[in-house]
C-alpha cells in the first residue's frame, strides 16, 4: 500500500512538471502612463506589439492622476475591434484628450477625466482569455512624445502583469 502511494504521488509530480502551463480565465498585463498631457505638441505615440500565442480580449485605459482634479479612475473600454490580435503591431495614441488606435479611429474620449492643457497619468490595461497568456515579456510597447520628428522616446512608463514568468516564477515588473 505505502509503494503504490508514493508511485501514485510521484506520477501526479511528473504530470504537474511536465507541458505547458494552462492559463485558467484571463490574464492581465498593465502598462503605468505616468507623463500623458492634453498640451498640443506633446502627443504620445505607442506602439504595442502581441507576441503572444493568444489574441488580447479586452483593452482599457484609465486617467489615474490628473493635475486639474481628482481623477474619477474610471476604465474607459477600448472596442473590440481595437483589440491587439496575436502576431499584430497597433498604434495607440493619446492626443489631447482622446485615444486613438492606428492613426485614425478615436476609441476612447477622456473629456471627462482630463482637463485642458493639463497632465495626466493612467493605466493601459490588456487582457487575455487564452490559453497560454500574455506579460509583459510577450505583450511589448514602446512610446515616443511630440508632434516633431525624429520624436523624443517616452521613458518612466512601467509594465506589469500577473503571470509567474518573472524572476522567482513570479510576475514581471518592467521599466522602460
Amino acid at each position: 500500500m505505502k509503494k503504490s502511494l508514493i508511485l501514485i504521488l510521484a506520477v501526479c509530480m511528473l504530470i504537474a512538471m511536465s507541458g505547458p502551463a494552462i492559463v485558467e480565465g484571463s490574464t492581465n498585463v498593465y502598462y503605468y502612463m505616468p507623463y500623458l498631457t492634453t498640451v498640443s505638441g506633446a502627443e504620445v505615440y505607442c506602439m504595442a506589439s502581441n507576441f503572444s500565442t493568444d489574441d488580447v480580449t479586452s483593452t482599457t485605459f484609465a486617467v489615474m492622476a490628473s493635475a486639474v482634479s481628482q481623477a474619477p479612475q474610471t476604465a474607459r473600454t477600448f472596442p473590440t475591434i481595437n483589440n491587439i490580435a496575436k502576431g499584430r503591431t497597433q498604434q495607440i495614441s493619446f492626443i489631447g484628450q482622446t485615444v486613438t488606435v492606428d492613426g485614425t479611429t478615436q476609441v476612447v474620449d477622456l473629456s471627462s477625466d482630463t482637463g485642458t492643457n493639463s497632465s495626466y497619468g493612467g493605466t493601459l490595461h490588456f487582457s487575455s482569455t487564452g490559453s497560454t497568456g500574455i506579460n509583459c515579456k510577450t505583450l511589448l510597447m514602446t512610446c515616443f512624445q511630440g508632434n516633431t520628428s525624429p520624436k523624443r522616446n517616452l521613458v518612466g512608463y512601467i509594465c506589469e502583469d500577473d503571470s509567474t514568468s518573472g524572476p522567482g516564477n513570479t510576475k514581471n515588473v518592467i521599466g522602460y
